[in-house]
């Protein structure tokens, strides 16, 4: 027999027998758990009560909180003081990639951790290999929220949720430093004062390299409070109700999305404007669609166009006083390739398929014909609209654009607003838009794809409110039914 036979030979992924799980404990039981990162001296840990009904998945979420990761490489749960070889947790990822064995997602934390004593194993980051070992430290009966709350716990809204870091030692070490022994050569340069005799070789410059250290980063800090603030945003929150109301593959894309990930999605997700009716009175509806009938209005049975293609001077100047666009922009509103308000509206109205184009006249559609005079069908016709003629891109940052509206985050320049579009940015990363397949999406690309979309809100909105104070509700209350319409 040729002694190489089969030495090359070997099965990828490697063989993961199923894991026979006990059952859960009978009742609910809180779980003390003592997380040590193996082999960094001095220790890098933290003591941490967490319900143990939660599954392997949930669990991830509260680690990467707990330690300070930022959730940016794979994971994987296993038996063993070394998560591979097996037999080992797999994620919706793994088993995507062809791999076999328990989903996290299917093993609850009581059925593992079980006993003091009791240990599992948690790897994150493949490359830089940051092993994990979870030991169980004691076991408790689940506290009454109501005590829970009174004990301090950390909170999420005013659910006391019993998820809490009790203690700890040391900072987090960076992503991609070059596991332990390129966190050990980074904590001694800093502990160092920076000196030149232990710069880590990296191939870079001191200054380069602080630029690249998490600002501030002290190897032996730890702040209890932050930690906690972190583990706090874990808590359950009721978006069910949202949910229901989102587009089935909006909805789809949250329910995918790790807690981490979708902190701000779930805080939008569960505002309790999601529970209130959508229906509009048809004063509501008169006030909300009159920046879209002052338009068709405007355009009447047919309005002869420029040479160029654009509104005559006499129907920019109609739009731009009647709903008042002075107050916001300056110009003489006169004409529409320099009054960019009225521009944007008029190619709103157009891809809402209420007007067109024909031998160089603007006229209105058939359905503008039906509805223009019944403010609740023209509502309900912008509504189920909103978004026609987007590319694919455009629609989903708009749409999740309309989540945060939907939950309080309404401004008139939402779209240049920070917190707003770096959610949706990090959010459509995660789900896989890029640029181009090298370029990163940036703030810059979610404003441009949502401005348009979001203008036109800001019109509807401004045209109905009384006051500016009530804009937001209104808004709130626009994008919901918004979103429900498109389901």
């Amino acid at each position: 027999m040729d002694e190489t036979q089969g030495f090359f030979e070997f099965d990828w992924p490697p063989p993961n027998p199923p894991i026979k799980l006990p059952e859960p404990p009978p009742e609910p039981v809180l779980l003390t758990v003592h997380v040590a990162l193996d082999e960094t001296d001095p220790p890098v840990w933290r003591r941490v009560t967490i319900p143990g009904e939660l599954d392997l998945g949930r669990v991830h979420d509260a680690l990467q909180q707990l330690m300070g990761w930022e959730e940016s490489h794979l994971h994987r749960f296993g038996l063993t003081a070394e998560a591979q070889p097996g037999p080992w947790f797999v994620t919706q990822f793994d088993r995507s990639e062809g791999e076999e064995g328990t989903l996290e997602t299917e093993a609850r934390l009581d059925q593992l951790l079980r006993v003091p004593g009791d240990t599992l194993a948690y790897e994150y980051d493949f490359g830089d290999g940051w092993r994990h070992t979870l030991t169980l430290e004691s076991v408790d009966p689940m506290p009454d929220p109501a005590d829970a709350a009174a004990g301090g716990a950390a909170e999420a809204g005013s659910a006391a949720y019993p998820l809490v870091c009790l203690a700890g030692e040391r900072a987090c070490p960076p992503e991609d430093v070059g596991g332990v022994g390129g966190y050990e050569e980074m904590a001694e340069w800093v502990r160092s004062g920076y000196e030149d005799a232990r710069l880590p070789r990296r191939g870079l410059t001191a200054e380069e390299l602080r630029d690249w250290l998490p600002e501030g980063w002290d190897p032996d800090r730890f702040d209890l409070d932050e930690v906690n603030a972190a583990l706090a945003r874990l808590a359950p929150r009721d978006t069910d109700t949202a949910l229901a109301q989102l587009p089935p593959e909006l909805a789809g894309i949250v329910r995918w999305l790790s807690m981490p990930a979708r902190f701000e999605l779930d805080e939008w997700l569960s505002a309790p404007g999601w529970a209130e009716p959508l229906a509009f009175t048809p004063k509501e509806a008169a006030a909300l669609t009159r920046p879209v009938r002052v338009v068709l209005d405007v355009v009447g049975d047919g309005l002869a166009l420029t040479a160029a293609g654009y509104l005559p001077p006499r129907a920019v100047e109609a739009i731009y006083r009647a709903l008042g666009m002075g107050e916001e922009w300056i110009g003489k509103g006169n004409r529409e390739d320099q009054t960019l308000p009225v521009l944007r509206l008029r190619e709103q109205v157009a891809r809402l398929g209420l007007i067109r184009k024909a031998k160089g006249q603007l006229l209105p559609t058939v359905v503008a014909r039906k509805v223009r005079d019944d403010p609740s069908a023209l509502l309900g016709h912008v509504l189920g609209r909103l978004l026609s003629g987007l590319t694919e891109f455009d629609r989903m940052a708009t749409q999740f654009a309309l989540i945060a509206v939907a939950g309080g985050q309404w401004s008139r320049h939402l779209a240049l607003w920070g917190p707003v579009t770096e959610v949706v940015c990090r959010v459509l990363t995660i789900h896989g838009w890029a640029r181009d397949p090298y370029g990163e999406l940036e703030r810059n690309d979610v404003s441009g794809a949502i401005a348009d979309t979001v203008s036109f809100v800001g019109e509807l909105v401004r045209a109905a409110a009384e006051e500016p104070r009530e804009e937001p509700e209104l808004a709130a209350r626009v994008a919901r039914a918004a979103l429900a319409a498109m389901a």
